[in-house]
């Protein structure tokens, strides 16, 4: 249940944690662990322990940086314009850090460079509402040699002042989209100028059920580009972000199978195939995919003389997630156990990390059922930040209120730490300690009290979302103090009533917790109702294939409610999806037994 607006989830999976300052002296924290060694399974070298996807190839470099292959030419020299491509492939793949690295040695190369500059610009707007307007600004100042551009590259330079120009994320991007369309409309064979609209399009409109008619002429505009460039990263990558949902996933499966060959090297290109392998539930693809993400994130890093809690945590969840999908529950906690190491004993710790490593344990114990073990694993979720109560450092960024004009900056740490409480009740209401679940709605809404000071960069879904949370958790705990059947029906009308007032539960990525219609089929079913139990759990696996907790609530709803045959085959397909499980899973038994019942 644990759910955010798509653009506060990408704030916080994608943001790169810039200082707010200069980060300030390390201060030990009052308990540390070792980092663990590199194993087969650590962050710092996770094995490939799954093949690839049923009709891929192992990626193979399509050129020298392993970034994929581009036509965009532009003024300036031909240092410059190598530099240029470099830096443009990387941040067709969202790899800001590595563009900018790019475009600074165009730069360097040729100050008069003016594309590169325009590049550096573009780089710092990050997908998708991690948008630096100073210095994007700055960087577009370094224009120079103006008169002496193409119309078409002139036309690029006024895309991006449009995006510049406002102070407001969503304002800029707005006329961000308004530039780049008109540029498409004067330049309609153009590879970049195609994709420059498709990513602005994407930008306004990612995740938004209210808008999905943009969400696919992006898709239609970047399908355009790839089937006649079919190694250009940006247009592999742009499809896959349009077709991001359960409804339009499949059409993104030919270019998530060709991306990660594309663009090899870069890792968020090889996370980003996962994206359509989750949505069609294929989770043997997803480690692997996730698996090359977080080592080629590892390997840059490194290279750039960064520490772990810089690497591809985001990549690194998702393949904890398939793990756990696919009943491999001792190497999903190996994976968690060395997270929570790094982060404990990190003096740069991330509010990435941080984040990721909260699902990571939400996502453990809610498939595992050990809700028990909580509180131990969740610590260093709750245990301070090493440079916390400061005005700089990674963690200390998001404590302290957005300042400036046009600052999108959220409290990330103390959203994390609402949404950990909100956990810890559910926890406690699964373990019968009504007054616990209690006490942790009430020491959230505590912490959202002292964001009083982002209320203008707080989504209002998000807030909303909280709220209806916090009260759904309060009657659930009451009801499973005082069962009764009355108040099982409370517990029913007040989940029927979150689904209503929250549509939209089906987002992009691996679901965290138990899903609030997962929640509701539980209800259901517990109150003698196995018949409508089973269509809550059947609407999750419409859009989640092959979701574990719903295969296992929909096989056993069907049994209760005498569906033979249909009990028969979701218990077969759990079986399927766990034939590579740990051996002594608990429900595997029950799984076999119902996938071979009556089989003769």
């Amino acid at each position: 249940m644990r759910r955010r607006p798509p653009a506060v989830l990408s704030v916080i999976a994608l943001i790169s944690a810039a200082a707010c300052g200069a980060p300030p002296a390390a201060t030990p924290l009052a308990t540390a662990a070792t980092p663990p060694a590199a194993t087969a399974t650590s962050p710092s070298a996770p094995a490939a322990s799954a093949p690839l996807a049923v009709g891929t190839a192992a990626p193979g470099p399509a050129n020298g940086s392993g970034l994929g292959r581009i036509d965009f030419a532009i003024t300036g020299s031909t240092e410059c314009q190598r530099n240029f491509n470099e830096g443009m492939l990387a941040l067709h793949s969202f790899l800001y850090d590595q563009a900018h690295v790019s475009f600074a040695a165009a730069l360097a190369a040729d100050p008069k460079c003016a594309m590169a500059a325009w590049g550096d610009a573009m780089a710092y707007d990050k997908a998708w509402d991690d948008r630096d307007a100073a210095k994007g600004r700055a960087a577009l100042a370094r224009v120079g040699g103006e008169e002496t551009l193409t119309p078409k590259e002139r036309a690029f330079l006024r895309v991006a002042r449009a995006d510049y120009e406002k102070d407001s994320t969503n304002d800029a991007h707005a006329a961000w989209l308004t530039a780049a369309a008109a540029m498409d409309r004067d330049y309609p064979d153009d590879d970049e100028v195609r994709l420059q609209h498709a990513l602005a399009l994407l930008f306004n409109y990612n995740g938004d059920d209210a808008h999905v008619r943009q969400q696919m002429e992006a898709g239609a505009l970047a399908l355009q580009v790839l089937q006649h460039s079919p190694q250009h990263p940006g247009a592999a990558h742009y499809v896959i972000h349009a077709f991001d949902s359960p409804d339009h996933a499949i059409l993104a499966l030919p270019a998530a199978r060709l991306y990660a060959r594309i663009a090899p090297a870069g890792s968020h290109a090889l996370h980003m195939p996962s994206h359509v392998f989750t949505q069609l539930g294929m989770w043997r693809e997803v480690v692997p995919s996730n698996e090359q993400a977080y080592a080629a994130s590892v390997a840059w890093e490194k290279s750039r003389g960064h520490t772990p809690s810089e690497y591809d945590w985001h990549a690194y969840l998702w393949l904890v997630s398939a793990h756990l999908e696919l009943g491999q529950r001792a190497a999903a906690r190996a994976l968690t156990e060395d997270a929570a190491a790094l982060l404990v004993a990190s003096k740069d710790d991330s509010s990435e990390l941080r984040d990721n490593y909260l699902s990571m344990v939400t996502n453990y114990v809610t498939q595992t059922g050990r809700w028990g073990e909580l509180e131990a694993i969740m610590a260093p979720v709750l245990a301070p930040a090493f440079d916390e109560g400061s005005t700089a450092g990674h963690v200390a960024c998001g404590m302290h209120a957005p300042g400036g004009k046009g600052s999108s900056r959220l409290p990330t740490v103390l959203i994390d730490r609402v949404d950990a409480d909100f956990f810890r009740a559910e926890t406690a209401i699964r373990l019968g300690d009504e007054a616990t679940a209690v006490k942790r709605v009430a020491d959230a809404k505590a912490l959202q009290s002292q964001m009083a000071l982002w209320q203008k960069v707080l989504p209002t879904n998000m807030v909303k979302g909280w709220d209806a949370r916090g009260g759904t958790l309060l009657v659930r705990a009451h009801a499973a103090a005082k069962p009764s059947a009355a108040a099982q029906k409370k517990v029913i009308e007040a989940l029927e009533k979150y689904i209503k007032e929250h549509p939209g539960e089906f987002a992009s990525g691996p679901a965290m917790e138990r899903t609030v219609h997962e929640l509701l089929g539980e209800a259901l079913l517990a109150a003698g109702k196995p018949k409508e139990a089973f269509e809550q759990f059947q609407a999750v696996l419409d859009a989640r294939p092959n979701r574990a907790l719903s295969l296992l609530g929909a096989a056993r709803a069907a049994k209760a409610a005498g569906y033979t045959h249909t009990a028969r085959a979701r218990y077969g397909a759990l079986a399927e999806l766990w034939k590579d499980a740990d051996a002594d899973l608990p429900e595997l038994a029950e799984v076999k037994a119902g996938a071979n019942e009556n089989a003769r």
